[in-house]
């Protein structure tokens, strides 16, 4: 329990905290503003800029070929759409429970906007109980971010099967969407790293490439949907703008506080805009552009007039090289969030996340169920002496 008389303490310095920074943000977002236009046509400066710094492990984003100021409108109304949404949920192995397993729940759910039809659901269910499947050849249990990134690779495994099934789907190409990056987080690095061996990353490197491959083949869209995002990879950019040459120090001295992208473009984008194209400079985006699928993004206002809410999409370049696809995926996100414009998010990816969500009475019967299989086969389930604790103080 929280004691709240400490808690109260640092609520009202967070507080304090939070009314700081938004009053520092004004003159740093004019000068990140004035950047942007100063250096919205200097795309081959920049981009050789951005290749040398990142020598001093500079992280940040490259052009991605069009003006950095440029302003995208909304794509002109589909009388018709394909769109299918996938999230996933899971159960972690947990090794003061009765026997571990690891349960992944994802939902899948399609909209033939335009047709009148209910959305179709259906769920995929992995299961792992087998020693191969929870635990590595060295006999540890397999690593949190090892079973986050099954999660989403499975999730969009079954988003582009559920493609592909829909290729020839009269109400044209689909549109795919996923909760978050395209690209699992444990395969940004480029190698291996925290618990990942290097022949399990090759394994789950080769599933992501296959999958962007099958959504390609369907001549729709696959995106990744970043709603209220925090990075900052088109500042750092324009952070090297002004510099003459480039040193680590140079680099370290970073103008722009806890400033963050989205703010910068939702001082230039109007509600339905598009921000230009950005390449992600993760060491991975090299391995996946010689596969033909390097990751770019781009920054879409979804909010209204005077309230603007901005969302970052992640595309892989054949999406972006044909602008067909990409108005259609435009378009997609922008109708998609309209349906509940008080909370601008795509209706499909909240209808995704209600299917895949294991609630706590789900958790519950499930273990109740594992305990029963047990016992019927003279088996005595014993979970830790901590977790017994933590059952009786509930």
């Amino acid at each position: 329990m929280l004691d709240w008389r400490q808690v109260s303490v640092y609520v009202q310095e967070l507080a304090d905290y939070a009314g700081e920074r938004l009053r520092a943000h004004p003159p740093t977002l004019r000068y990140a503003l004035s950047l942007l236009h100063r250096f919205s046509e200097d795309l081959d400066r920049l981009g050789r800029l951005a290749r040398e710094a990142q020598r001093f492990g500079w992280r940040g984003a490259f052009p991605g070929g069009e003006p950095l100021a440029a302003r995208f409108p909304l794509p002109p109304e589909q009388p018709q759409a394909l769109v299918i949404a996938a999230d996933g949920s899971q159960i972690y192995p947990d090794r003061h429970g009765t026997v571990p397993y690891f349960v992944l729940n994802i939902g899948l759910i399609e909209m033939r906007a335009g047709s009148g039809a209910p959305p179709q659901t259906r769920h995929h269910l992995v299961f792992w109980y087998r020693e191969e499947e929870l635990f590595t050849d060295d006999g540890e249990m397999r690593a949190l971010n090892d079973l986050e990134a099954e999660r989403d690779i499975q999730e969009l495994e079954q988003l582009a099967v559920a493609m592909a099934a829909r290729a020839a789907d009269p109400f044209g190409p689909p549109v795919g969407l996923a909760d978050g990056l395209l690209l699992p987080w444990a395969l940004a690095r480029g190698e291996p790293f925290a618990g990942l061996p290097l022949e399990r990353y090759r394994e789950l490197l080769g599933r992501v490439l296959r999958a962007l491959e099958t959504a390609k083949g369907t001549g729709g869209a696959i995106a990744g949907y970043v709603d209220r995002p925090t990075g900052h990879a088109v500042l750092r950019l324009l952070a090297l703008g002004p510099l003459e040459e480039l040193s680590r120090e140079k680099i370290a001295d970073y103008p722009f506080g806890q400033l963050r992208d989205r703010t910068l473009f939702a001082e230039l984008l109007e509600p339905g805009e598009r921000s230009a194209l950005f390449a992600l400079s993760w060491p991975i985006n090299e391995r996946l552009g010689q596969e033909g699928h390097r990751l770019l993004f781009f920054y879409v206002n979804v909010g209204t007039p005077g309230r603007p809410h901005l969302a970052r999409v992640e595309i892989p370049e054949w999406v972006a090289q044909d602008r067909g696809r990409l108005d259609r995926l435009h378009r997609t996100i922008w109708d998609q969030c309209q349906i509940l414009a008080e909370a601008p998010y795509p209706y499909l990816l909240t209808r995704a996340h209600e299917l895949a969500r294991i609630r706590s009475e789900e958790r519950a019967r499930l273990e109740q169920m594992i305990q029963e299989a047990l016992l019927r086969r003279g088996l005595r389930p014993v979970i830790s002496a901590k977790a017994q604790q933590k059952e009786w103080l509930r």
